[in-house]
């Protein structure tokens, strides 16, 4: 009978006859209930005096009903063990009191006094057991969870009315208070998901941040990421649209959309955030950073720079739209560019009134509340657009540039409006600092091997309700947690999934890369001024590629940029060269022709060299790259350690972020 029949039910009855036969009626009906426990009661009475008559006295007879007391007593708390304790145990304890009366009475007579107090108080235990079940007032806050809790070892937890949305449902939970945390919660989600005979993903607990004993737990009944999605059947999300609307890299397994936002939005109170994306092989970060690429590269307001040690072997299709693009040969040119850029840049935010870049510093000010005059008018700078700087397969980079490389940048690249993206296998402390880590705000998790690597990637509080990527590694490619300003953190525990790249989507990439180069942003004065016065020709005559696919035997065009050359492999490019001996400076070479180089002459053509350089874009050196050309200025290491040590005092030459390495200072820097 459905609640609705009972409810008809019992207003027919109060509208019924309300003369005696009617009431009489009702008082039954309403008893009716409650008759079970009395009517036993009277049948052990009735069967009790009854088997007096046939056994008093006979001592086989006691043996056996006593036996069979014991059997029924324990059959019944067998029998019992799937409810809960509580009603186990009462079960038990009446069913042994019923007995005992019965044989004591079978054999010595009805102990009328004990059968009439004990039965009443039996009979009654179990009325009021039964009216306490109906609890009105807790049923709008509370509902039975099938022994769910009891099964997962927090028996006495209490489950709220679930709120069902469509493949998902959240339950309200409320731990015992004094014997039990959220953290038994989280210990128990394997627990949750073996009872329920979901996948462990599909449950997660979000504890309430205002309580240690209550919280949600939500289960995703159906994995809506089976399906692997092709990114070319739906493509950018917003194609022309501006940085600061959200990025959409694939979806929830709920369904929703799976996004993040790069800069800050006040109004929002959300902050601008840099990026760490990381994954094991196979994981499917390739194609989960295409997702975030293209996206980048749609949107009207915002340059792009891309360091790639593999050569754009994922991203080739998108270097026309990329404003700069640097192979394992640039890692250290454009590392040393991107830190005064910011700065400029953030020195510009600040000269027009901005605390973070918004959508308005992207074009011209004409807003006098956005002036860098002293006199209030408005100035008519040009916009500067948003800067995205991505360190793809960064382990390589960092093994080059040091793992702490990146600190300065990743701690200062948001106030200047620039999105920081790294990208690596694994984020460890041996590849990337603590610092640059803390800095990046932005996790996307891709599968990882073990726990360790997770948690070097998610925070304890996401971990503890449920994350675990670990457990698909790289069977389920494009499988990722996000955790990002913008989104409410119940959904930092929740997976998602980018979409798939498939040879198809190269048309559509070139479409989106061709947009960019068109109708994109192009650098602003103060980021191109920036980088050409840190690196010179390695940024203002950077490779261009060609729009459209050129013919099938051709390479992609590009201007020529040289190459940084290899270290020597017995050199640790991060200790110092010994100073020169006393004596060793002057040291004279036979060039080959009978004529010896002064000490001015060697200085000048050591000058040559670091110049050539410069005009090759090869703005990073260190000794061992000059003494490749020791033959033009015969001289050892340490007077080379030295005339750089000089260079560097005189503003030639500027220290990097690994020691023994030095960035030329363009000689036009200052004009």
């Amino acid at each position: 009978m459905t609640g609705k029949d009972v409810e008809q039910r019992h207003e027919d009855q109060l509208k019924g006859s309300s003369d005696g036969g009617g009431i009489k009626g009702y008082l039954l009906h309403r008893a009716k209930p409650y008759l079970p426990p009395w009517l036993g009661t009277g049948a052990v009475a009735i069967s009790g005096a009854a088997a007096n008559l046939v056994w008093e006295g006979d001592t086989g007879m006691g043996v056996l009903l006593t036996l069979g007391s014991v059997t029924l007593t324990g059959s019944t708390w067998w029998a019992a063990r799937a409810t809960g304790k509580e009603r186990r145990l009462h079960s038990a304890i009446t069913v042994a009191a019923g007995s005992s009366w019965f044989t004591s009475a079978a054999l010595f007579g009805p102990s009328w006094d004990m059968w009439f107090v004990g039965g009443i108080v039996t009979a009654l235990s179990w009325n009021i057991r039964q009216i306490m079940r109906r609890d009105p007032d807790g049923a709008k806050t509370a509902s039975t969870d099938g022994g769910l809790m009891e099964k997962i070892g927090l028996a006495k937890a209490k489950m709220g009315q679930a709120r069902v949305e469509p493949n998902r449902v959240t339950v309200p939970i409320a731990l015992e208070a004094g014997t039990q945390t959220n953290d038994d919660m989280a210990k128990a989600l394997g627990n949750v998901a073996s009872a329920l005979d979901v996948p462990a993903t599909a449950i997660r607990y979000l504890p309430n941040p205002d309580s240690a004993r209550r919280g949600e737990l939500v289960i995703v009944p159906m994995d809506m990421l089976a399906d692997t999605v092709r990114w070319e059947e739906v493509g950018p999300s917003l194609p022309g649209g501006s940085i600061t609307d959200p990025l959409v890299i694939g979806v929830y397994d709920d369904g929703s959309p799976l996004l993040l936002w790069l800069p800050g939005d006040p109004e929002a109170g959300r902050n601008a955030t840099n990026v760490l994306i990381a994954g094991m092989t196979g994981a499917g970060k390739g194609d989960g950073a295409l997702n975030l690429m293209t996206e980048i590269l749609s949107r009207k307001d915002v340059i792009f720079w891309l360091n790639d040690p593999k050569g754009f072997q994922d991203f080739r299709h998108l270097l026309p739209g990329i404003d700069w693009a640097t192979d394992a040969t640039g890692t250290e040119t454009m590392a040393e560019a991107v830190l005064p850029t910011v700065q400029a840049r953030t020195a510009w935010l600040g000269r027009h009134g901005y605390r973070q870049w918004c959508i308005k510093a992207s074009v011209t000010q004409t807003d006098t509340a956005h002036t860098c005059r002293s006199d209030g008018t408005a100035c008519g700078c040009p916009g500067m657009p948003y800067l995205v700087v991505w360190f793809e397969e960064a382990g390589v980079g960092l093994s080059v540039l040091g793992d702490d490389a990146f600190n300065n940048i990743s701690n200062l690249a948001r106030s200047g409006g620039v999105g920081f993206v790294v990208s690596l296998q694994r984020a460890s402390h041996d590849q990337l600092s603590t610092t640059t880590r803390d800095a990046l705000g932005t996790r996307i998790c891709f599968g990882v091997q073990n726990s360790t690597a997770a948690g070097f990637m998610l925070p304890d509080s996401v971990i503890d309700a449920g994350a675990a990527p670990e457990r698909w590694a790289n069977r389920r490619p494009g499988y990722c947690y996000l955790v990002t300003p913008g989104v409410e953190e119940a959904r930092y525990s929740s997976p998602g999934r980018t979409r798939w790249f498939t040879p198809t989507a190269n048309s559509l990439m070139e479409a989106v890369a061709a947009w960019a180069a068109r109708n994109g942003a192009k650098p602003d004065p103060v980021t191109a001024s920036a980088a050409a016065k840190a690196v010179g020709k390695a940024y203002t005559e950077r490779a261009r590629h060609q729009e459209e696919n050129p013919k099938a035997d051709d390479e992609d065009e590009e201007t020529t940029v040289s190459r940084l050359d290899d270290e020597d492999l017995d050199i640790d490019p991060r200790e110092e060269l010994p100073p020169a001996k006393p004596g060793e400076e002057n040291v004279i070479f036979d060039q080959g022709d009978g004529r010896e180089l002064s000490k001015e002459e060697a200085r000048t053509a050591l000058q040559e060299i670091v110049a050539e350089f410069e005009m090759e874009g090869t703005m990073v050196i260190g000794v061992v790259d000059v003494m490749e050309h020791a033959a033009r200025f015969g001289r050892k290491r340490g007077w080379v350690s030295g005339e750089l040590q000089q260079m560097l005092q005189e503003g030639r030459l500027a220290v990097t972020a690994k020691p023994g390495r030095y960035r030329i200072v363009p000689a036009m820097a200052d004009a």
